[in-house]
């Protein structure tokens, strides 16, 4: 039993020991396993090269001009002159329609002009005859006119000689001479009768001779009609699409139903790209565009934009405005109706420095004493550099602030960004320092460096950490320029070619700030445009 209590007690201590091995390994693991080297990083070098800016669309290839042939008249196609890809010139028959209905309205309206021209001929003879009937009625006012006058001068020679004449006789002639004065009011009505008549079959002629107009016009659209049942082509060209059969029957009651689509010339065509909004202010006419499409995807084709049109269209809440982009098409390869994958060229930079653009993203996650001795190194640079400064000589100290302010930027060169709230501070090497309560290097900014607006962190310039001596890492301020997505042009800044950037950090470095796919809809990286 003593042997066996005391073989319990070592083993007990063996188990203490082990499990104080384990709590030790495990301590020096989080305490000097977390801390990185140079293989904890993801680095890329400063490099020289050029940068360019594209913005990418698609579009639909179209012919330059392209003409929809249909009908203007409704009826049954009798005849097809015209099929696919077949060539046609302007004024060719192409297709018939029915002509029957057609034929029977011409007879019709020619029947009616017929009728119409003897209405007007009967007209005009009735006008003849009221003529002639008021030019006797008149020639019967004259004749009662005259035997009024010669019983009036009756009665007044009877008067005159009343006193050897009997009585009885002078009041026969003054009875005469009342009735010849009758018969001439008479003859006066007859004639205004007759003028009146005239006028009548004068309207009568008017009215005939409008609807002869009336018949002759019908006639006329009865014969169009017979002529638009011939289709014929507006165009020289080529038939890309019909659209009846013989036999078919079109309507074209509200809107004139389409025959055929004929392309005025293949070897010109256009694209209509869909440029987005947030692009189209970098489009111009003339810049040169390339494409290509899936049926030739290893051949790039050249276009210019010779139009960008103002009216905008919205899908789905997704603003776009048309670019048209001519392109020559010799050997007929592009059809209409093909999707092409446009790139338009934008900006150009040649032989700058560039940075991977995860460089800008990405942020070291260090350990407080790290963080503490970066901004310990950087603070003892600072002060350096204003000890210097204090020693210049009274001569050099116009050259001394001069030297401390920032330098003019030259043409094409943007000024070098003053530090933010929440970031570190320039050192006398351009390095940064970082002052205390601020955002640190391995934890980011605070959370009103956070609510920092994106175009003024822009303005002031962006960081990037630099690796250096295998193992230090410090951050470097830079302006940026163009970028394509991929890499950004550095403008200015402490940062030279061949410079090690760090663009990621593995798992081994414990980052847990790793970098994330971001939203296309997020601001990218760099000072200059978009790119795709």
């Amino acid at each position: 039993m003593k042997n066996f209590f005391s073989a319990l007690k070592k083993r007990k201590a063996i188990i203490g020991i082990v499990v104080g091995v384990a709590a030790a390994a495990t301590t020096a693991y989080f305490i000097w396993g977390n801390k990185a080297s140079a293989s904890d990083y993801i680095t890329a070098k400063v490099e020289r090269g050029s940068v360019d800016v594209s913005v990418s669309a698609t579009g639909t290839v179209q012919a330059v001009t392209t003409v929809q042939v249909g009908s203007q008249v409704s009826g049954a196609v009798q005849w097809l002159g015209a099929d696919f890809n077949t060539e046609v010139k302007r004024g060719q028959v192409i297709a018939r329609l029915d002509p029957t209905v057609f034929q029977a309205q011409v007879d019709n309206a020619r029947a009616n002009v017929t009728n119409a021209e003897a209405a007007v001929q009967a007209a005009e003879t009735e006008i003849t005859n009221q003529q002639a009937n008021l030019a006797a009625a008149r020639a019967n006012q004259e004749v009662t006119r005259v035997q009024r006058d010669d019983a009036l001068a009756l009665v007044k020679r009877y008067q005159e000689i009343k006193n050897v004449i009997a009585g009885r006789d002078i009041e026969a002639a003054q009875a005469n001479a009342n009735a010849a004065a009758a018969r001439y009011q008479q003859a006066a009505a007859q004639v205004n009768q007759a003028q009146a008549a005239n006028a009548a079959a004068k309207a009568k002629v008017v009215q005939a001779q409008a609807a002869l107009a009336q018949a002759r016009a019908q006639l006329q659209q009865a014969t169009a009609n017979l002529d638009h049942s011939i289709i014929t082509s507006p165009i020289d060209g080529v038939v890309i699409s019909r659209n009846v059969d013989v036999g078919q029957t079109v309507a074209a009651s509200l809107q004139a139903p389409t025959l055929f689509t004929i392309a005025n010339d293949l070897t010109k065509m256009q694209v209509l790209a869909s440029i987005d909004e947030a692009d189209v202010g970098q489009i111009k006419q003339g810049i040169k565009a390339n494409f290509t499409v899936d049926a030739f995807a290893n051949e790039t084709f050249a276009g210019e934009i010779t139009q960008l049109r103002l009216n905008a269209q919205t899908v789905q809440n997704v603003v776009t405005y048309n670019a048209v982009i001519e392109v020559a098409n010799p050997e007929m390869k592009l059809r209409p109706g093909m999707t092409a994958n446009i790139t338009i060229p934008v900006n150009h930079r040649e032989n700058v420095l560039t940075i991977p653009n995860a460089a800008l993203r990405f942020r070291p996650n260090l350990s407080e004493q790290e963080q503490a001795a970066l901004r310990e190194k950087m603070e003892e640079r600072r002060k350096q550099r204003e000890a210097q400064r204090g020693a210049a000589a009274p001569d050099q100290a116009q050259g001394a602030a001069t030297a401390n302010q920032e330098p003019s930027p030259r043409p094409g060169q943007q000024q070098e960004p003053a530090p933010q709230q929440g970031q570190p501070q320039p050192s006398p090497q351009g390095r940064q320092s970082q002052p205390p309560g601020q955002a640190t290097p391995g934890g980011g900014q605070t959370p009103a460096a956070n609510a920092t607006d994106e175009g003024q962190r822009r303005q002031a310039g962006q960081m990037v950490w630099v690796l250096i001596s295998g193992k230090t890492v410090e951050p470097r301020f830079v302006r940026t320029g163009l970028t394509n997505g991929r890499v950004t042009e550095i403008v200015s800044g402490d940062i030279h070619e061949g410079d090690t950037v760090i663009i990621g950090q593995t798992d081994a470095g414990g980052n847990n700030n790793r970098q994330q796919p971001t939203s296309p809809f997020t601001q990218r990286p760099g000072g200059g445009p978009r790119g795709r």
